[in-house]
């Protein structure tokens, strides 16, 4: 990147940009919460992104988060031309793209100020750099680190991802191959051409080949089915990808003094997530957290990290207490599995503290990530989520929507404490006060939902210290994200509210780009009819095109249908 070559070859194969839900501004701060610091809400922060490209990321935050200040720098002149055109179409004022190498960058100014006035050189609550560390040189590599360091504030948060050993030996050794065969050609189109060939004549030269190797070439093909050809050239073909161990980077970040803090996924850092007699092993193996991140590492074959760092000032605790989670904000789109014949009733929840039955309810998710509830409160509560998804429910609100579902079932959820005489009231010392009902349901809960945030996939149960803000009931005339429509204009691949990707069909494109607040249903339909008599837009029912006199009626259902898929993927404005 810091490069000429490298600027021009992100100038020539501009890489796809966009949002890495990962990286948002309020997951860095949870995250940092729970270990103990005390960072920066994401509603009121400011936020640096090296190497920023067309500010895919950087933009949509910029967006949803209007009180924070944003500022992304890239090599790739191109690039951050496109992002600064979409910046003006939006009319944000809160974030700044600047054409700039990393090795140029020195204490850094900000200037949100609409009235121009001069900036200072100040800190940053969070500073991103996705997809860089791996692929330049050494000496920026360390320029990343120096940033950081100078960049954050006492409680900032800083990210960097990067490829890692072990995992990564293996499929160096498909890039090595794929590199030396394209270097010899000029055109960036020819040689991910060239290296598509290469990869597909070596891997059908091994089908026969049943063993480890036979079967990375494999693998990879079918990878390399899948990705853009911008992905493969700048992952694979760049004349820099030097991935790296654990322990080493977090000896440079030492180096520099950053300390380790963690990894945006909590579930890749619990060694009990192994079976015990692993865990065990890896305690005894770990002198410390760094040792015992890096045996994992070798236990999983790793190779890719997110990791988190702060100030080696900063002592981040990491013994995580239910207690943290009062005031944070939860969601869940699990619901109950579907693994018996029937539907499962929402109001079937087995009655709390041993007076129903105590048998376990099995909850997932759409992408088929699950987790077992066997206590009352939490079978509530989890059916709670469900409901509410994908809205965010504030831990306290949650569970005294439990508590409600579990009265409806006719349980006795009483909220006063119980004094009993104990041995030291027998002796004239006083009595002992028993937690209340509510009081155990409370840690119940707590202790059940940290337990599925730190060891099972984030997908399963979210938390948010500020949680997106969008519609879930449509209004009369709904109105769609601005930065959602602008993106529907050229392409199927938006970016949500909750800062996710979403692909949208052709219906649902057209009809979002029309959602300016303006449209009242007959007007969609109206709007979304000119469309199919223009031959812009192709309506079928069962399989075939839909005759004129029936086309407003199909028109209607798909609009009130789609709407609601719009909504539930967070993408209407409240």
């Amino acid at each position: 990147m810091p490069t000429e070559n490298a600027r021009n070859s992100y100038d020539l194969v501009p890489y796809e940009s966009h949002a890495f839900p990962q990286t948002h501004p309020d997951r860095l701060a949870t995250i940092a919460t729970l270990l103990g610091m005390k960072p920066a809400r994401s509603d009121g922060c400011r936020v640096l992104e090296l190497g920023c490209a067309s500010g895919g990321n950087l933009i949509p935050l910029a967006y949803a988060l209007p009180e924070s200040d944003f500022l992304g720098i890239d090599a790739s002149r191109v690039q951050v031309a496109e992002g600064k055109e979409t910046i003006r179409r939006l009319g944000l004022k809160n974030i700044d793209l600047r054409h700039q190498s990393i090795m140029d960058v020195k204490p850094l100014t900000h200037n949100p100020s609409p009235l121009g006035d001069e900036g200072s050189a100040e800190k940053y609550d969070f500073v991103i750099c996705h997809g860089v560390y791996s692929w330049v040189p050494p000496l920026c590599q360390e320029k990343i680190l120096e940033i950081l360091k100078d960049s954050l504030n006492a409680h900032g948060v800083g990210y960097v991802s990067y490829n890692t050993y072990p995992g990564w030996h293996m499929r160096g050794l498909i890039r090595d191959m794929l590199y030396y065969h394209a270097k010899q050609f000029v055109e960036p189109a020819m040689r991910v051409k060239q290296a598509r060939n290469l990869l597909d004549f070596l891997a059908k030269a091994s089908t026969k080949d049943e063993g480890p190797y036979g079967r990375l070439l494999r693998q990879e093909l079918e990878a390399f089915h899948r990705s853009s050809d911008s992905y493969l050239f700048h992952e694979h073909l760049e004349e820099h990808n030097e991935p790296i161990y654990f322990y080493q980077f977090a000896e440079r970040a030492a180096a520099k003094g950053l300390r380790y803090l963690g990894e945006t996924d909590l579930r890749v850092m619990v060694p009990g997530n192994y079976p015990p007699e692993i865990a065990n092993v890896l305690h005894m193996l770990a002198q410390d957290n760094i040792h015992l991140e890096q045996y994992m590492d070798f236990l999983r074959n790793r190779m890719f990290r997110q990791t988190l760092l702060c100030h080696d000032s900063v002592q981040p605790n990491y013994g995580l207490r239910w207690q943290q989670l009062r005031g944070f904000y939860v969601a869940s789109p699990a619901s109950p599995s579907r693994d018996r014949e029937g539907a499962v009733d929402p109001r079937d929840v087995p009655l709390p503290h041993g007076r129903g039955s105590e048998e376990s309810m099995q909850f997932q998710t759409p992408d088929g990530v699950t987790l077992q509830a066997r206590d009352a409160i939490v079978k509530a509560a989890m059916l709670v989520l469900g409901e509410a998804w994908p809205r965010a429910l504030r831990f306290e609100e949650l569970l005294e929507k439990a508590r409600v579902r579990l009265v409806f079932q006719g349980a006795d959820v009483g909220q006063d404490s119980v004094a009993v005489e104990s041995s030291e009231h027998r002796r004239g010392t006083g009595t002992e006060s028993y937690p209340t009902k509510q009081g155990i349901d409370e840690e119940t809960l707590g202790q059940s939902l940290l337990t599925f945030y730190a060891q099972a996939s984030t997908s399963l149960l979210e938390l948010w210290q500020c949680p997106p803000k969008f519609a879930t009931d449509i209004s009369e005339r709904p109105t769609a994200s601005a930065l959602a429509r602008l993106q529907a204009e050229t392409k199927n691949r938006v970016t949500t509210l909750r800062h996710e990707s979403a692909t949208l069909g052709e219906f649902e494109r057209r009809l979002l780009c029309l959602l300016e607040g303006t449209r009242d249903r007959d007007a969609l339909v109206r709007d979304l009819s000119a469309l199919v008599h223009k031959g812009l837009l192709t309506v079928e029912k069962d399989g075939q095109p839909v005759r004129a006199t029936e086309l407003a009626d199909v028109l209607c259902e798909a609009v009130e249908r789609q709407l609601a898929v719009l909504a539930k993927s967070a993408l209407l404005l409240t």
